[in-house]
């Protein structure tokens, strides 16, 4: 266990400036224990310009990532975001190696959600303890997160979506076999994985959601399952108790009045004890377009350097991604097939050793992937688009095979 007053003594006694990277909820949290322990903290950094743009955050102002005054190269920096190891990454490239994982400082605080209505602080502490407790030790193959695709089908067509279902021109579900094939496959090499994430298209809408939610609540290394819906379907009243499971977390969407049935929604989970948060959508990031754009190694290489969901691995057809960019765009046959841009997990013959280096050197060593060179880009600042705009038909692309 953490001695969370002793790392707090040591932070004090060394008596450089003190800099938290986040300026979010876990970056307030930290702040205030900082207070607590008479730390003082100079100021916030963030990698996103709108967050930096906004000037202050409790009380102290806000600076991107990027311009960090050359004053502090001997600074500690207490980390806060999630995505640690692109935060030390960066602060390394600038010079800066004085650096804290603030999760270590969070061990104390009691995380356990007492209703049906989830409290996001407590939320985003523990995500932020997990993820910097799996940078920490890089001898355990911990994802912070797993997509699985259930199915392409979804109940709107938003122009716009992140995870390309407005190119599908026959949707269809996954083959529920080869998706558990595939939990099956990961779990046998990896030692944790913070969030298992169904999603679609429309997650309520496949008949299978509750085989594969059944299969991951029962998976030892699943901490959490999570559900994603844009509140149009409401889930059976027979499967009520499965989503009622401790490990198991709803995130509805909030599309105004295209989320026709949210407000029966929050109504029947909040009755049933279900888990859940409403996610209010003001705009996205317009990443969903799909062409080449021949950057070479080094724009691609920064490119996915910048990218905000490089991280959020996805299972489809039997093969891991890094992103659901990714993964659709292979589904679509929008670009070629790089057998080193994924994992196949069911390739055969299955060897767990050989699959276990393979899937660690994917995860932590891969530049980008050749995929990047059809994605705009997704950049925490990156260009905001209107959200849910809806298309009367599937936008045409161009076919690789």
């Amino acid at each position: 266990m953490t001695n969370v007053p002793a790392l707090l003594q040591a932070i004090k006694n060394r008596e450089e400036p003190v800099v938290i990277v986040g300026a979010g909820v876990v970056g307030g949290v930290l702040l205030s224990i900082c207070n607590d322990a008479g730390i003082t903290v100079d100021f916030f950094c963030d990698s996103s310009d709108k967050v930096a743009a906004n000037g202050t955050f409790c009380g102290l102002r806000v600076l991107h990532i990027s311009q960090i005054p050359s004053g502090y190269n001997d600074a500690i920096f207490i980390i806060s975001a999630a995505s640690i190891k692109d935060v030390v990454e960066r602060l390394s490239d600038q010079g800066n190696s004085n650096w804290y994982a603030g999760g270590l400082l969070l061990k104390n605080i009691d995380v356990s959600q007492s209703d049906a209505n989830l409290d996001y602080a407590k939320f985003a502490i523990e995500n932020c303890i997990l993820c910097h407790d799996g940078y920490l030790h890089p001898e355990r193959i911990f994802m912070r997160s797993v997509d699985i695709i259930i199915t392409e089908r979804c109940s709107l067509k938003c122009k716009d979506c992140s995870n390309l279902m407005q190119y599908y021109e026959h949707p269809r579900d996954c083959n529920v076999d080869v998706l558990l094939d595939s939990i099956d496959a990961l779990c046998a090499v990896i030692d944790e994985v913070m969030d298992f994430r169904v999603i679609g298209g429309e997650v309520f809408i496949s008949k299978n959601w509750p085989v594969i939610v059944r299969r991951l609540i029962d998976e030892p290394k699943a901490k959490r399952v999570v559900l994603y819906t844009n509140g149009t379907i409401l889930p059976a009243q027979r499967h009520l108790d499965l989503l009622k499971h401790e490990k198991v977390l709803v995130i509805a969407s909030d599309y105004g009045a295209l989320s026709k049935n949210l407000s029966r929604m929050k109504s029947l989970f909040r009755e049933h004890g279900i888990a859940h948060h409403v996610l209010t959508v003001t705009e996205w990031l317009s990443c969903s377009a799909i062409a080449r754009h021949d950057r070479g190694f080094d724009g691609n290489r920064e490119l996915f350097k910048l990218c905000c969901a490089k991280n959020m691995a996805s299972l489809s057809e039997g093969k891991l991604f890094r992103c659901p960019y990714a993964a659709n765009a292979f589904r679509l046959g929008a670009v070629p097939d790089h057998s080193d841009d994924y994992v196949d997990l069911l390739r055969w013959p299955f060897d767990e050793g050989e699959l276990k280096c393979t899937l660690r050197d994917y995860l932590l060593q891969k530049p980008f992937m050749n995929i990047c060179d059809y994605c705009n880009g997704r950049p925490l600042s990156g260009v905001e688009v209107e959200p849910y705009v809806q298309t009367d038909a599937p936008l045409a692309y161009h076919r690789c095979t």
